[in-house]
């Protein structure tokens, strides 16, 4: 009997990392990076390090947004060069063990290089690699990838075509829900909540740039949809840097007929409506809708202004293109602690607005938590 026990206790923890590879469960990890650069690019390969955030849609498949970071310099040594890469990816499983998982990845990459010329462009990538986990408890398993980016267009040569490799090393913690199938009951509730993360964007005279973003969030859930209405600031770590054009205007840092604009904070202001589909302990959620973005206090560069008259047409027209309306689109997972609390990470893509002083998309990536306060459906009740 007592072997018997041993040999039951012995194949448990030998199966026990297996679970961690399941549906709804979530992957949270860090690792050390080396990059090498396409040799066209002069640029120095180094370390680097990132995160990584992944969710099991089954035991075989997963999707994973992974952030990467290096610091580098050109070949000569002369110029310091920040390299950053969010990316997103379809993750496949194929067990070798009860401990040991070979992965497959595809999917794209944009790749930010800044901050100066002529490293100061940005790159959109094709993906795929493979990789190894080897888990050393129910929770935690050590991971290693190395993972080929590509695409066909080459930021100073026609007709060339660039390439990037990446080796990384280090570990996961695989959060597995307390209970599989349907999750708490999170119906009709009103939730408020607050988020913080990085707004990732930039202006007409500048290469995209990470600031911190702060905010808070209203929630009114139905049956698998909400109502979302959020307030948000980006506050810059750095002043950014525009123009407008401005007839008037006899110098600029691009020319005559141009206005500089210096600014370091944006807020907006978002409504729209979320999709939660499988309504699980751990579920998968999208949503759309506009918002209402204002770039705080514009000053106008008015060095060559004539008249008060020049220069308060000047800040006029810095004032028309501080406020706009643009389309967003979020994607994201939620985990479901009980049906008063949860947590979730999610990514927001805003579409771009002519005249604005923030040029092309932005992207955020944030996480949060939300509390409800209460139902948000009022039961029937007798009439007397």
């Amino acid at each position: 009997m007592k072997r018997l026990i041993l040999l039951a206790g012995f194949v448990t923890l030998a199966t026990v990392p297996a679970a961690a590879q399941t549906s709804q469960n979530i992957e949270f990890g860090a690792f050390g990076s080396y990059w090498r650069f396409d040799r066209s690019f002069l640029i120095q390969n180094g370390f680097g390090g990132g995160a990584r955030l992944g969710y099991m849609l089954s035991n075989k498949v997963a999707i994973e947004v992974t952030g990467d970071y290096i610091v580098t310099t050109n070949l000569a040594a002369t110029q310091d060069i920040n390299v950053s890469t969010i990316s997103g990816a379809l993750l496949l499983n194929f067990p070798m063990s009860d401990r040991a998982t070979l992965l497959a990845s595809g999917g794209y990459a944009r790749m930010v290089f800044g901050p100066d010329a002529p490293y100061a462009f940005q790159q959109d990538l094709l993906t795929g690699g493979l990789g190894m986990r080897y888990f050393v408890s129910h929770h935690v398993a050590l991971r290693g990838d190395v993972r080929a980016e590509y695409t066909p267009k080459h930021p100073f040569f026609d007709n060339l075509w660039t390439g990037q490799v990446q080796g990384s090393l280090g570990a996961s913690y695989f959060f597995i829900p307390p209970q599989q199938g349907r999750g708490f009951n999170t119906n009709f509730q009103w939730y408020w909540g607050a988020q913080g993360g990085f707004f990732l964007s930039k202006t007409n005279t500048e290469p995209y740039a990470y600031d911190p973003i702060v905010g808070g969030h209203w929630l009114i859930t139905a049956r698998r949809t909400a109502l979302y209405v959020a307030y948000e600031q980006a506050l810059f770590l750095a002043d950014a840097h525009a123009v407008i054009y401005d007839p008037s205007s006899i110098n600029s840092s691009v020319g005559a007929g141009f206005r500089d604009v210096t600014f370091n904070d944006v807020r907006r202001l978002m409504f729209g409506v979320l999709a939660y589909p499988t309504q699980k302990t751990i579920e998968p959620f999208g949503g759309l809708g506009f918002a209402l973005a204002q770039v705080l206090n514009p000053a106008v560069d008015c060095t060559s202004c004539q008249s008060q008259g020049e220069a308060i047409e000047a800040q006029d027209r810095a004032s028309a293109a501080a406020s706009k309306a643009f389309f967003w689109l979020m994607g994201g997972l939620q985990v479901n602690y009980s049906s008063k609390l949860n947590v979730f990470a999610q990514y927001v893509l805003t579409s771009s607005s002519s005249n604005f002083l923030l040029d092309s998309n932005t992207h955020t990536v944030q996480g949060g938590v939300r509390l409800s306060f209460g139902t948000s459906k009022e039961g029937i009740t007798d009439r007397h």
